[in-house]
C-alpha cells in the first residue's frame, strides 16, 4: 500500500529585517529641526481649521475618497487585505454617493429638480397652538373652558411627540448624522493628513512650506495606509499629554510617537 504523501507544513511568518533596518538611502540624511516641525504642524493645523469651516458633506466626500485609496492597489497583497480593500472601496463609494445626495438635498435648485421623496419620510408638521387668555374677573365657567382648551393642547403636543418618535429617519438624515459623527470622532484632521501625505509621499502643506518630508526608515514609499497610521500617532501623542511629541527633542533620530508608530523619520527635503 503506497504511503500517503506528507502534507506540506503551513508557512510560518518569521521576523524579517525589512522594517527593522534603516535603508541605505535614508541613512545620513539630515533630520528636520524641531522648530521646522513645529512650524509645519501649526500650518497644517491652520489648514485643518479652514477645512472644518466647509459644509459637512465635503467631509463625507473626502472620507469616501480616503476609504477608496486607503489600502492601495497591490495585486500581491494577502487575500484578507484584498477583501478588506474592497469592503473599504464599496463603503467609500457609498459614502460619496450619499454625500452627493446630501448636497442635492441642501441645494434649493437641485431639490426642485430632483425627486428625492423616496429617500425621505413624511415630515410631521408643527402643531397648531393657540393662546389661551383668562381675564382676572373670569367666571368659573370661563376658567373651566380655558382649562379644557389647555388640556387639549397638551394632548396635541403629546400626540405630535409620539409621531416624531415613531417616524423613521430618512436616508439623507441618517447620512447627515453619520457625517456629523465622523466630524467629531475622525474629522478633517484624519482625512487631511492621510490624503495629503499619501498623495505627496510624506509631505503635507506645512511640510512643503518648511521643506521637510516624512520618510519610511526602510526606504519604501510612504503610502496612504502609512499616512493613516502615522496620523493616528497624533491622537496617541495627545493622549500621552504631549510627551509623545516632545520625544523628538531627545530621541537620537528625532522620532516622535507618530514616527515610532509608522516607522518613519522626518528629514529635510
Amino acid at each position: 500500500m503506497p504511503a500517503e504523501p506528507t502534507p506540506s507544513p503551513k508557512p510560518v511568518r518569521v521576523v524579517t529585517a525589512d522594517t527593522l533596518t534603516v535603508a541605505p538611502a535614508v541613512l545620513g540624511r539630515p533630520l528636520a529641526e524641531p522648530q521646522q516641525r513645529l512650524v509645519g504642524m501649526l500650518i497644517d493645523l491652520a489648514v485643518v481649521g479652514a477645512l472644518s469651516l466647509l459644509a459637512k458633506p465635503f467631509l463625507g466626500l473626502a472620507t469616501g475618497v480616503m476609504l477608496i485609496v486607503l489600502f492601495g492597489t497591490s495585486a500581491q497583497a494577502p487575500k484578507s487585505l484584498r477583501v478588506l480593500r474592497w469592503v473599504c472601496r464599496i463603503g467609500g463609494a457609498a459614502m460619496i454617493l450619499l454625500a452627493v445626495l446630501n448636497f442635492a438635498k441642501s441645494s434649493e435648485v437641485l431639490a426642485g429638480r430632483l425627486h428625492l421623496e423616496a429617500l425621505e419620510t413624511e415630515e410631521v408638521g408643527a402643531p397648531r397652538l393657540t393662546d389661551v387668555t383668562v381675564s382676572p374677573t373670569a367666571s368659573a365657567a370661563e376658567l373651566r373652558a380655558a382649562n379644557r382648551e389647555l388640556a387639549a393642547q397638551v394632548e396635541t403636543l403629546k400626540d405630535e411627540n409620539r409621531k416624531l418618535r415613531a417616524t423613521p429617519h430618512s436616508l439623507v438624515t441618517r447620512t447627515q448624522a453619520t457625517i456629523r459623527a465622523m466630524g467629531v470622532t475622525f474629522g478633517w484632521a484624519g482625512v487631511y493628513f492621510t490624503l495629503a501625505a499619501g498623495l505627496t509621499n510624506g509631505r503635507t502643506l506645512g511640510k512643503l512650506i518648511v521643506r521637510t518630508r516624512a520618510v519610511k526608515i526602510n526606504g519604501t514609499p510612504l503610502k496612504f495606509f502609512d499616512a493613516f497610521i502615522r496620523q493616528g500617532g497624533y491622537v496617541a501623542g495627545v493622549a500621552m499629554g504631549l510627551i509623545g511629541f516632545l520625544k523628538l527633542l531627545w530621541e537620537p533620530n528625532r522620532q516622535a510617537v507618530e514616527d515610532r508608530i509608522a516607522s518613519t523619520v522626518v528629514v529635510k527635503a
